[in-house]
Parts: C-alpha cells; structure tokens; sequence
C-alpha cells in the first residue's frame, strides 16, 4: 500500500487520551481486577497497558478503557469521565472482602506514538507505543486522530455509541478479550458468541472511491434490507473511508459492495481491520517495500532515508542494512557501505552477503590482505550452508513421508465411508481434496459437486471445486462456484474459505 498516511504512521506524535483515573492498590488489586475484566492482567508486565472491558453477565459492555499494570499491588484505569461512575460501580458491586482501596480522580493522560519517552509501554494504534501523565508542546491533531481511528479501528469507548452492546459487536472484542484467561462475567456469552458463527454485525472498513459524507449511526442498505450501520468516517486522497458494523454475509475482507445510503448508490470494498499496518514488523516492511520502489525509480537519496527510517523502527533488519551498503557501494561510499555490511555481519554472523560485499568493498579501498580474509571466511561459511541445505533436504523428506502416509490414511477412511454411504459430504469433500493434491482435478470436481448435492451449505466444497475449475480452465463455471461460495460461506459465517475465495475471484476480473 502507498505510503500516503506516512506522517500519521512513522512521525513522533501525542494524542490526548483519557482525562480521569481510578487506581485499585492493596494484596488482592491485581486477581480482583483480573476476575472482573475481559483482558489477563495477571499475566501483563509491570509498567506495561493492555485495552480492557468491563460486561455485565449477558457479555454487554459497561466500559471499555486502557489497564497499566504499576506494580503487582497496584492497578491504573485510564477511561473519559463520562464512563467514570458507571466503571466504579460496577467494580463495586464485586468487591466484597478483597484487600485493596479503589480510588479516582481527574488527571489527563497521553499516548506518544514512534517516541522514545518514558512511559507505561503497549499497543495502541501501533506497537510499542508509550502512555504517560506529560503533555508535549505540540499535540497531534484532531484529524490526525480520528483518520489513525478508523484506519486502524481503535476507538475510544463511548457512552453514547458503545455502553450496552454485545462485545462481540464491536471493535472492542479483538483488542481487549483473552479468551484464553479464564472466566469473567458475560465470558459464556460472548465465547458461545465467538465460537459459533461469530457476532451478527461486526465493525470492518469500507472504502469508498470518492468523497461522500457519512453520518454516524446513519444505515446503510442492500435494496430494502439493512445491512449496516455507520459508526465514523475519514476522507483521504480523494476517498472516504467509513467504519461500519456490517451484516455478517457481507464481512468478506476485499469484497466489492454496492450499497445504498440516503438514497444514493455508492459501491464500495470492504477491508478488515486495521486497514493499515500496525505491527512492528509489518510497518518496516512497508517502508523497505517503499524504498526500493524508489530505488527502482532512481531516488537513490530518498530510498537512503527509508532505508534508514526502516533501522528507526527496527535496528536489527537484516534488508535494510544490506541494501544501504549495497547502494553506498553502487556510489563509491566504500566506508558507509563497509559500516553496513559490518553491521549485517554482527546481526547474522551467517550471512553470505555481509562476507562477499566486506570482500568486495575492502578490495576497493585496497585493502587486499583484508578482502582475501572475508574471500575466506565466506568460502567456509559456503561449506557450511551446504551442510545445513543436505540436512534440511533430509528433514523435509521425512516430512514429505509423513504426509503421503497420511494422505493413504485418509485414502482408505473416506473410501470405507463412501462404500457406506456414497453420497456423504465430508467423506466426498475429503477424497477431493486428496485427488486435489494428486492434482487428478477431474476425479477430485466429482466428489466436490457430489458433496454440495448432498449438503448445498458446505462452503469449503466450494472452495474445493472452484481450484479444480481453475486448473481446468473452465472459467465461466469457475466464477459462477465462487460467486455462490462466497455468499454460502460467508452466510454461515465460514470467513476463511469466503475470504479466500474473493481473493481468488479478485484476481480473475
């Protein structure tokens, strides 16, 4: 993707957050407070925040809010004022013999995104960001906030939007449940919730070709038929981008939807959340992917300073370094180039193109008796390498067995069930997928349209039989098995085989 919110993503900036606290402090705060809320607080390090719920027994949320963790005694809760009594009260009704006071009062808080500060440390819109009591100078941008907002999906818990929903309606479900931790009220709902065929409207982005205004809490319609709600929107670069809790059939990552609002036709295409990267290791591969397009443009100096901005983000990426030093070696920059291939050699002793390009670079400079060290070094290290590929080679043999001991496995079991019973789904759907992988794809169409005859909901049939179409070339009948997969599966709420199936289309238009 385009790098077009560079500065929102890759920029130091302070957001205002929250203007109230509540502290819990005593023997028994952190088990109280882990009970009670959606997220494991047990388990969160000290000086560090989490995003957390609070439900009520039917899974509905009071609150939501951000937990720092600043000793094994002593919990923080930032939340807005406005959530202050009814968060306090429902702490309150719980707390019956536990050992700790609970205390609140008024005080600002900040989250410093991309900055070295001091802080309690977490993921907010990006990894690794930094909440703390201290203003800076310059605060980001009301627009700044609401356009990282809905281009990642995190939200500020509101009364008026939020309190009373089914978590799993919301945002809130992603980033503040752990439903691994255990028990807490309202955790049997919402697990049945999750477990099942998820929640009936969710929050997803939906990007729309053009500048349109939405209204929040506005409907959106297919025909007559509700089928969301807008909750915010942003306009960038000539399109509006709008987080709406959408009906589940239509919650396909990709998917290209026409929809009505105010009486007007608007096509849109729906991407799941968070629309931009987030994660530390996605964002540095972004900026990398940028800079060698402009390298590939001949930017050479602005590919220098993506480069670098990737080593901001993450010192230890191996790409980065290596192709700072090849391009200062393309300039004749020998001692920058040499500083980064050193630098790759430290972080991967075992890197072939540290030792080569260090030959290759000290050689340039003259430096003879040293290139004919790292010429040596790389030799051995070949050798070496060589070793690892014939036991890797090994290894993946005895994989490759395995795997065709259980394709036999599975062979024979689905063969017994069809001498049984010849027009069973799961037992025709199983030997298609086998002769799938035997790449026998007219056998393996048989079973697949055998299995949707007896049982026209199984979508991973669809999926089945739409890999056998495309291998068969047969494209009008191929577009057709998706186009209805997509709509059984992601009506069942199957999100992996609809999604992987509008992937499959969109790359067929």
């Amino acid at each position: 993707m385009t790098i077009f919110v560079e500065n929102l993503k890759y920029s130091a900036q302070t957001f205002k957050l929250f203007d109230a606290i509540i502290t819990l402090e005593g023997d028994d705060a952190v088990q109280f407070i882990h009970s009670q809320t959606t997220n494991n607080v047990v388990e969160l390090e000290i000086e560090k925040f989490q995003f957390n719920s609070l439900l009520d027994s039917a899974g509905k949320l009071i609150s939501s809010f951000i937990l720092m963790k600043k000793s094994y005694k002593e919990i923080i809760i930032l939340c807005d004022k406005s959530i202050l009594q009814e968060t306090l009260a429902r702490l309150e009704k719980y707390h019956i013999s536990e050992d700790f006071e609970m205390n609140s009062k008024d005080k600002k808080s900040y989250l410093h995104v991309n900055t070295k500060i001091d802080g309690y440390k977490g993921s907010y819109f990006f990894e690794n960001n930094i909440i703390n009591f201290d203003a800076q100078d310059n605060l980001a941008l009301k627009e700044d906030e609401n356009l990282l907002s809905v281009l990642t999906g995190v939200l500020k818990f509101s009364k008026k939007r939020d309190f009373g929903k089914l978590i799993n309606n919301t945002y809130y479900d992603e980033l503040s449940i752990d439903y691994k931790k255990g028990c807490f009220p309202g955790q049997e709902t919402v697990s049945k919730i999750n477990t099942r065929r998820g929640a009936a409207y969710k929050p997803v982005l939906i990007m729309v070709k053009n500048v349109v205004d939405f209204t929040e809490n506005k409907s959106i319609y297919d025909g007559n038929r509700k089928i969301g709600t807008v909750i915010k929107e942003a306009k960038l670069a000539n399109s509006t981008y709008i987080l709406v809790e959408l009906l589940r059939e239509y919650r396909v990552d990709k998917k290209q939807i026409n929809f009505k609002y105010d009486n007007n036709e608007i096509d849109g295409v729906v991407f799941y959340l968070p629309y931009i990267p987030t994660h530390q290791n996605e964002r540095v591969q972004e900026l990398y992917d940028y800079a060698v397009e402009l390298f590939h443009d001949n930017k050479e100096e602005d590919a220098v300073n993506y480069f670098k901005k990737c080593l901001q983000l993450d010192s230890t990426f191996e790409d980065a370094y290596e192709s700072l030093g090849v391009l200062y070696g393309r300039q004749e920059k020998y001692d920058l180039a040499i500083e980064m291939m050193n630098k790759l050699k430290t972080i991967n002793p075992k890197c072939m193109m540290a030792l080569t390009n260090l030959s290759l670079y000290h050689m340039k400079i003259g430096k003879i008796e040293a290139a004919e060290e790292y010429k040596s070094q790389a030799t051995l290290l070949n050798f070496q390498i060589l070793g690892d590929e014939a036991e890797i080679k090994r290894k993946q043999e005895e994989v490759d067995a395995l795997k065709k001991n259980e394709a036999k496995r599975r062979e024979s079991m689905f063969t017994q069930v069809l001498e049984m019973d010849p027009e069973d789904a799961m037992a025709n759907n199983g030997m298609g997928e086998i002769f799938l992988e035997k790449e026998q794809y007219d056998e393996a169409k048989i079973h697949f349209y055998q299995a949707i005859k007896t049982d026209p909901k199984y979508s991973v049939a669809y999926l089945g039989l739409a890999k056998c179409l495309f291998q068969l070339q047969q494209n009008e009948e191929y577009k057709n098995v998706l186009d209805e997969g997509i709509k059984i599966a992601s009506k069942n709420g199957d999100l992996m085989p609809a999604n992987e199936m509008q992937s499959m289309l969109a790359k067929s238009l």
